[in-house]
């Protein structure tokens, strides 16, 4: 199938022709890598979590987090999570949405933040913070 989408230079085309197929290609190859950037990262993602779950305390874990969003933030209230960490941001911002919560980036009525401690429940702690306040 390449055969036929790259363009043979011996085939008796243009030079121009030759070099407007050559650039379709290359943009559609780009445009093609550029598209997959995401679904690896969220697989990524994903084979992580797997991973991460095979352990009963990291299940626990967000079992906790998601309870404790829950009983600290009302359904629909705007919550900005604020982790430094993209994976645990992603984590809490899934739970939170589990819960009813609407994630934003700005405009937010409560700030969330995990503050991970071995003394704490299941060793982490969910702070919140209203906004304004």
């Amino acid at each position: 199938m390449l055969r036929w989408i790259l363009p043979r230079p011996d085939s008796g085309e243009g030079k121009l022709r030759f070099g407007v197929r050559l650039l379709v290609a290359a943009l559609c190859a780009a445009a093609l890598l550029q598209a997959m950037r995401p679904a690896v990262f969220s697989a990524r993602q994903g084979f992580q979590i797997v991973r991460d779950l095979g352990h009963d305390d990291a299940v626990r874990q967000l079992e906790y987090i998601g309870t404790e969003l829950h009983r600290q933030i009302p359904a629909g209230k705007r919550a900005q999570i604020v982790e430094d960490n993209p994976e645990w941001r992603l984590r809490v911002t899934e739970l939170a949405t589990q819960q009813g919560i609407v994630v934003v980036d700005g405009g937010a009525q409560v700030e969330v933040r995990l503050q991970f401690d071995q003394a704490a429940p299941h060793g982490v702690r969910v702070l919140t913070r209203e906004v304004g306040r």
